[in-house]
């Protein structure tokens, strides 16, 4: 693994890249991250997806979205078009770092949100997408009724302020963007997807019925980014991370 930064000097991001062992593949890939507490507990599922993927002949780039983790910003100026640009300025990191002829997009959560959001580019050959945030105001009510829930259990009768959700700030402007995103009218056209699922219920994603090139999976695995799983349950899903390696085996050779 090599830590380093990356993108403008005003917006520095924070990067690992996983270089290929062996002889590497046509295609690299880019690991989009979820937002706030997901992000934390999914890391380590995240750094050995990577790891399984460079085993696999891929280079992969993790990294950290403006105003979160280690890349620059306190957070305040975080918002949904800013982060979309992200990942294209990773894409042109990747390919520039490695020459690599195209680039595969990963990500989960919000991560995989962003990644269909920003796979408009020629470049990009391919989409995995783990749980991705399919419905912005949906995944905004669940992440302030988990803050609530979480004030209620352990500060009794602090307020319910809206500038926050799970100690990462969400300014009014975020929430907005948040709440706007919808993917069903975001389809990746001419794209090969891979819509992997580990819901409880059981079901697969209903995203994009009649899309051609989509795949849906689904495993058999605790959701990482949920805090009471992640503390009872392993936090790399294995057999999920061997099935996106050999799913981007097959398109990315």
């Amino acid at each position: 693994m090599k830590p380093f930064y990356f993108g403008d000097r005003a917006r520095r991001l924070y990067g690992v890249h996983h270089a290929p062992r062996g002889s590497s593949r046509r295609a690299g890939v880019v690991v989009c991250p979820p937002f706030g507490q997901e992000a934390l507990r999914a890391h380590r599922a995240l750094r050995e997806l990577a790891h399984a993927l460079a085993g696999a002949g891929f280079h992969a780039l993790r990294f950290d979205l403006s105003d979160t983790g280690d890349s620059a910003g306190d957070g305040s100026g975080a918002r949904l078009d800013t982060w979309r640009e992200d990942v294209g300025v990773a894409i042109d990191e990747m390919r520039e770092m490695t020459d690599s002829a195209s680039v595969i997009l990963v990500g989960l959560r919000l991560g995989g949100t962003l990644a269909t959001l920003a796979a408009g580019r020629p470049d990009v050959e391919a989409l995995v997408l783990w749980d991705p945030v399919a419905s912005g105001a949906r995944h905004l009510a669940e992440l302030r009724a988990a803050h609530a829930a979480w004030l209620d259990d352990h500060a009794p009768g602090a307020a319910h302020g809206d500038g926050e959700v799970l100690g990462f700030p969400l300014s009014r402007e975020l929430a907005a963007d948040l709440a706007a995103v919808d993917l069903e009218g975001a389809v990746p056209a001419q794209r090969r997807v891979l819509l992997a699922s580990t819901d409880a219920s059981g079901r697969l994603p209903g995203l994009w019925p009649e899309a051609p090139g989509v795949t849906r999976r689904r495993f058999e695995a605790a959701p990482v980014w949920l805090h009471a799983e992640g503390m009872d349950s392993a936090l790399v899903p294995g057999e999920l991370v061997a099935g996106v390696a050999s799913w981007l085996c097959e398109v990315g050779p």
